[in-house]
């Protein structure tokens, strides 16, 4: 006996439009998922990639930076520029007037910032979390050690972090005011932000302890 014969016509179209219905809604969760992660850094970068970026933390209206012969979007003052990715490797890199070798390590991101008095260049982890938020610190003012604590000074988010260094924390979700110490002493209240996960979220701080100048850039 041919079993298909006894299940209704409707009953296995609707099986069919029922399978079709959970692959378009498997792919477009997958196309979620890639958007997420494009928001952060370039989509079409192979694994193993290094990412760069360049701060601009004067002020000149814009600069241009090269890492080998890859060039970098114009930075304006007090802006970051997007990450691109390279592969990884010792590469020669010009950032405005100056000029440095670098060494790029494979799944590393990098931010090369230029200050006053040169060019800075931190490294960290790339940041893949849906589930959290990343928080950075960069320190480029002199002779402090700063934290970013609530705005009460009660909590710190990202804590100890020296001149011309950087420190992160992934954190919740959450929308949440912040403050700069350098050691016990608030410099300044960082503009409020709303922690989203799956973003990072980077303060530098430039200027001087008397007048720090706190910057966000949001990936």
């Amino acid at each position: 006996m041919n079993s298909s014969r006894s299940i209704p016509t409707s009953f296995r179209s609707s099986k069919s439009v029922l399978r079709r219905w959970r692959a378009l809604a498997l792919a477009s969760l997958v196309a979620v998922a890639a958007d997420a992660g494009a928001g952060l850094y370039p989509p079409a970068a192979p694994p193993g990639s290094a990412f760069v970026r360049v701060f601009n933390a004067t002020s000149q209206a814009k600069i241009s930076a090269q890492v080998g012969d890859k060039a970098l979007p114009d930075t304006p003052a007090f802006d970051a520029s997007a990450y691109q990715f390279v592969q990884p490797g010792d590469y020669p890199a010009k950032l405005a007037g100056s000029q440095q070798n670098l060494h790029l390590a494979g799944s590393r991101c990098y931010t090369a910032a230029l200050t006053a008095d040169g060019v800075h260049v931190f490294d960290q982890d790339c940041f893949n979390s849906q589930l959290k938020a990343l928080v950075s610190v960069f320190n480029l003012v002199d002779g402090t050690t700063l934290s970013l604590r609530t705005a009460d000074g009660a909590t710190a988010v990202v804590d100890n972090v020296a001149a011309n260094s950087a420190g992160h924390r992934e954190v919740n979700a959450v929308k949440i005011d912040l403050a700069i110490y350098n050691g016990n002493t608030k410099l300044a209240d960082a503009k409020p932000v709303a922690l989203e996960r799956g973003r990072a979220y980077s303060l530098f701080v430039t200027g001087t302890a008397a007048q720090p100048v706190p910057i966000w850039i949001v990936n």
